[in-house]
């Protein structure tokens, strides 16, 4: 597998080299290139993909401690992570996928789990991932990657932005996120049932080889049902020592009569160790 560190660094230097291009270029008055540069491994960037430059060069790289996979990457989590898409890539005849990340209750650990997903796909330089935050009413992703919160997902569904002006990249050249915008929580139902959200995900597949939604709670809130739909596929985040059974087995049961496939159950919070023999027979 190509080192992922050496793909940033080389990546960040040439747009540093770019950005000194483009400012001497202005000093004396001649054009500057706008076009987006391709991502690592010579693809050129998904659609909906942002002109990279000093706007990727502006993003910040202080990004939460709880994302283990950027901030500790030979870590025993990490590699947990690593086992989570080989597994979700085993599933998948072209290794492509799109899938709904949630779970029964909050607190379980669902948005620290999708993001730390995506930054492990992003190790795969040739393939392009996106997250989108579909909780349109906590909408954390962005918080944790320090990012503006919008314009995002609301403002694309009401036809107030553009899939390119929604999108915004991160300091993974092939990683890219979506935030959840802005919406009044008495808004949320009617925003996420729009007909649009299946035709931004379509969208979202064809230009991106992984796409993850982060949803609300299943138990919780009647939308990530109908992001599911979209989706297609979920994996629901358990928190060991906290969620009840019944629980997930609520979850699983709405999600399935929404004609959503469950595609395995993350879990977080891990106190002690579980022989593998376990996981085989559960």
């Amino acid at each position: 597998m190509p080192n992922v560190w050496d793909a940033m660094k080389k990546h960040q230097a040439e747009q540093a080299a770019q950005a000194a291009e483009a400012s001497e270029a202005a000093q004396v008055g001649a054009p500057t290139d706008g076009a987006p540069a391709a991502p690592a491994g010579g693809r050129p960037p998904p659609a909906g993909a942002p002109a990279t430059g000093a706007q990727t060069l502006s993003v910040s790289n202080n990004y939460a401690p709880e994302l283990m996979v950027h901030h500790d990457r030979g870590g025993k989590i990490t590699e947990q992570y690593r086992a989570l898409r080989t597994n979700l890539l085993a599933q998948c005849d072209n290794e492509r996928f799109c899938l709904m990340v949630t779970s029964a209750e909050a607190g379980e650990g669902k948005t620290v789990t999708c993001v730390n997903l995506a930054m492990i796909l992003a190790e795969r330089q040739e393939r392009g991932t996106v997250i989108v935050d579909g909780d349109l009413r906590k909408g954390a992703v962005t918080s944790l990657l320090r990012m503006p919160r919008s314009p995002g997902l609301t403002e694309l569904l009401r036809g107030q932005a553009r899939l390119p002006e929604v999108v915004q990249p991160t300091v993974y050249p092939n990683l890219f996120v979506i935030g959840a915008g802005e919406v009044a929580h008495g808004e949320v139902g009617e925003i996420v049932g729009r007909p649009e959200m299946h035709e931004v995900v379509a969208d979202l597949r064809q230009q991106y080889d992984y796409v993850l939604l982060d949803t609300p709670p299943v138990n919780a809130f009647s939308d990530s049902p109908i992001l599911g739909g979209a989706a297609g596929q979920a994996i629901v985040v358990v928190r060991m020592n906290r969620t009840r059974q019944e629980s997930v087995d609520r979850a699983i049961r709405l999600l399935r009569a929404a004609n959503v496939e469950v595609a395995g159950i993350v879990l977080t919070h891990q106190r002690y160790f579980i022989p593998k023999y376990l996981y085989r027979y559960s």
